[in-house]
């Protein structure tokens, strides 16, 4: 891993622990969220984690070389492209305070509940709303807020960046460079991702963690470095730590328990579940604990899936499909189209390439349309709001395209 992905993997893995420790130390401990105890905790782990590996950063830093030769031209170009593009979402977010509905109503106004009483029990106590989601965007905001800066919007343009960096970087490294490029333009410019670069919502964040879990995943599938495996069970984690509700996680433990059962290394499976289920039993228990001091906080809605079974029919199959078709798939235009053809090809030629990864973004579609499906069971009036439905989705975006442009890469045998 070179210079530039590591430090777009280090700003993602700080970002989420540190809220997540942030977070842990004031339920377990009562050490609340003042500065002094932010700054302290965060300047403790970082000499806790450099004690511990001081020896392997001192030799990385030794090994980096700044190369003397002139990059070519298209390189320029294309990281000249990519910056004005982070330099637009960059400028949009410093000038334009947080105004959409949902960072005002919750992510962001956590924050600065916080600010007036940073005892996280009491303020939840106090707002049952507070336990919808997960804290890793809202305890961000507060640090921002609280090191005396008006607007967080700027850590968007960082997630930005830092999951268009590590794109190009992973995908360079299944497929040709100029291939890689391009899909990483193409990336960078989806009107999705551009528009939640902007916005104070949690979805690029959990799209950020989910997809590149499965990125590592899918490296340490093709090369058994179990350092890959450890990553990606903490970026799955971390997407629960942003949002929890949804089950895309099942997608990558999946995975991995059938990569371990065909290897015959149980272990892996150990591993994985245990780092993964640090972050995402850790928001239960709380919100179960504090549920039980108060009564129900949430009146969330539990997906039955032996019910579900019982209601299955083709008329339902047949609304379902179309509203996902209409409100969702149909709005990606020509990457939805370009991935059922990548799907039709595969059918044909699964002998001659690897598609793994292309399984992999399959099973996350199923597991969305069981998803949805269940909802339109259970809770009717989910179909009334498409936008929700479509801002979930968009994770998928960015693994449709890394399963394109492996599969039309010529090396990936």
């Amino acid at each position: 891993m070179g210079l530039a992905e590591r430090l777009s993997v280090s700003f993602l893995l700080g970002l989420g622990t540190f809220t997540f420790f942030v977070f842990l130390f004031d339920w377990i401990f009562n050490i609340d969220y003042s500065l002094n105890n932010t700054l302290s905790l965060l300047i403790s782990l970082c000499v806790v984690l450099f004690a511990v590996k001081y020896r392997e950063t001192i030799d990385f830093f030794k090994t980096i070389k700044f190369e003397k030769k002139k990059p070519k031209l298209k390189t320029i170009l294309f990281w000249g492209f990519i910056f004005l593009i982070v330099a637009y979402t960059l400028l949009v977010n410093l000038y334009w305070p947080i105004s959409d509905w949902d960072a005002l109503a919750l992510y962001d106004f956590r924050a600065k509940a916080f600010l007036v009483d940073p005892s996280l029990i009491h303020a939840s106590l106090s707002n049952d709303y507070f336990l919808g989601y997960p804290l890793l965007t809202s305890l961000a905001h507060l640090f921002v807020y609280q090191i005396g800066l008006p607007n967080p919007k700027f850590i968007y343009s960082l997630f930005y960046l830092s999951f268009v960096c590590i794109y190009y970087y992973s995908l360079k490294r299944h497929t040709s460079k100029n291939s890689a490029m391009a899909f990483t333009i193409i990336l960078a410019l989806l009107p999705e991702l551009l528009i939640h670069s902007t916005m104070a919502y949690t979805n690029l964040a959990y799209m950020v963690y989910l997809c590149l879990g499965t990125f590592y995943l899918f490296d340490w599938i093709k090369n058994k470095d179990r350092w890959l495996l450890y990553l990606s069970a903490i970026l799955i984690g971390l997407s629960s730590w942003v949002r929890i509700a949804e089950p895309f996680w099942i997608v990558p433990i999946s995975a991995v328990c059938l990569t371990a059962i065909r290897n015959r290394k149980w272990k892996d499976i150990v591993r994985y579940l245990s780092i993964f289920l640090i972050f995402y039993s850790s928001w239960k228990i709380f919100s179960s604990y504090v549920s039980n001091m108060t009564g129900p906080v949430l009146n969330a809605v539990k997906l039955d899936y032996f019910s579900i079974l019982k209601n299955v029919n083709f008329e339902r199959l047949f609304l379902v499909t179309n509203y996902l078709y209409t409100y969702v798939f149909s709005t990606w235009g020509l990457v939805f189209l370009a991935f059922l053809v990548v799907i039709i090809v595969s059918i044909f030629k699964r002998k001659e390439k690897n598609y793994t990864f292309l399984y992999i973004t399959m099973f996350f579609l199923i597991v969305l349309f069981i998803g949805t499906f269940g909802f339109f069971i259970v809770y009717p009036g989910w179909q009334d709001i498409p936008d929700s439905a479509r801002r979930m989705s968009i994770f998928l975006l960015p693994l449709m395209l890394y399963s394109i442009a492996l599969t039309t890469n010529n090396e990936n045998k």
